[in-house]
């Protein structure tokens, strides 16, 4: 069991929270659904928003809140391009300082550091999180909040939100890869349109994927000074509010700790909570325990494959299975497919 000493602060924002200025990222998919013709009473329904609180610039709504209106837009909308249309504006945004720091990014490398360090202003639905090799730099999107049914829809979005985002910065289309958790949707056009990259459908895990040697390629629409002064004010605005999601500080501590795997009761110590309370806060995000632990253990096997080479029973050792034919058993159940099944998919 873990001591009293490794327990987790409670600084984490949760699906009901009021994290999100409804006039930043909701209002510019309001905008797009408001462009169709569609009454912003049907696009806001249920979500406990009026079009009058968006305008005002001072509402701020919850994870779920926003989950409601972008199920409301799928549904109203009927358009297999929306996602990516409204990812396309995502980034660098009208969001303040954040938006200026990350207009102002230097580089490739910098403008992703921005992404991840204010994430929970600039993707508060999905945190990015980056992996870097000799060869190849990973932005991988995991869930911070519970999506559900729109998880594909925020994964598209934000998609085209980092290609089209870097495409404006470095005043040319980067090559990006992508690989896609899920099947390829009956819309593969979208994909072709909007990315214009290569893709990887069924994969398990949600990746864009680039050379390192685009990391520090120099961006020229930057200014050094305004950065400089946005940081600050970032840095200034982040101490005070929570930088992640309960979900996705769960997902990161079961990652860190991979090789050794905590149990639900070691977990809810670690948050100094009961075993009950600690399952409740999950249910809460669309999530159990052992589902979040089998996807973290996947997404580590996935890397270790495919970045790595390492075969079963290198993996098997790291991961503590008793033997190869453990670990393949396991990985099929995490994933449906088996290792040699997951060597044999387009991955870079």
């Amino acid at each position: 069991m873990t001591t009293t000493g490794q327990q987790i602060r409670q600084d984490w924002y949760e699906a009901d929270d009021k994290v999100i200025a409804a006039h930043h990222q909701p209002a510019l998919l309001i905008d797009l659904l408001r462009s169709m013709d569609i009454c912003s009473h049907r696009i806001l329904r249920g979500t406990g928003l009026f079009l009058e609180d968006v305008l005002a610039g001072e509402r701020m709504i919850s994870p779920e809140q926003f989950i409601q209106l972008i199920r409301n837009a799928r549904k109203l909308s009927n358009d297999p391009g929306l996602s990516f249309r409204w990812g396309a504006q995502l980034w660098p945004g009208h969001y303040g300082q954040y938006s200026h720091l990350l207009a102002n990014a230097a580089n490739l490398e910098e403008a992703l550091d921005i992404l991840v360090q204010y994430r929970r202003y600039l993707c508060p639905l999905v945190s990015p999180r980056i992996v870097r090799d000799k060869k190849h730099c990973y932005v991988q999107w995991v869930d911070a909040v519970g999506l559900g049914e729109e998880y594909d829809f925020v994964i598209e979005a934000v998609s085209a939100g980092l290609a089209s985002m870097t495409r404006w910065l470095a005043d040319q289309r980067l090559p990006w890869r992508f690989t896609f958790s899920y099947a390829e949707p009956s819309y593969p056009e979208q994909y072709q349109v909007n990315l214009n990259g290569q893709c990887g459908f069924g994969v398990g895990i949600d990746t864009q994927i680039i050379d390192i040697a685009w990391l520090r390629q120099p961006w020229h629409k930057g200014n050094t000074i305004a950065a400089q002064v946005a940081r600050r004010e970032c840095q200034r605005l982040n101490e005070t509010l929570a930088a992640d999601s309960f979900p996705y500080i769960v997902y990161q501590h079961m990652l860190d700790h991979v090789r050794e795997p905590l149990s639900l009761a070691d977990m809810a110590e670690i948050f100094d909570m009961s075993t009950a309370t600690f399952k409740r806060k999950l249910r809460k995000h669309n999530c159990q325990f052992q589902r979040l632990q089998d996807r973290v253990r996947f997404h580590v096997c996935v890397y270790l494959i495919h970045v790595n080479g390492w075969n079963n029973e290198q993996i098997a050792e790291y991961l503590a299975f008793s033997d190869s034919n453990n670990f393949r058993r396991a990985f099929k159940r995490w994933a449906g497919f088996t290792p040699s099944d997951s060597r044999s998919m387009a991955f870079l």
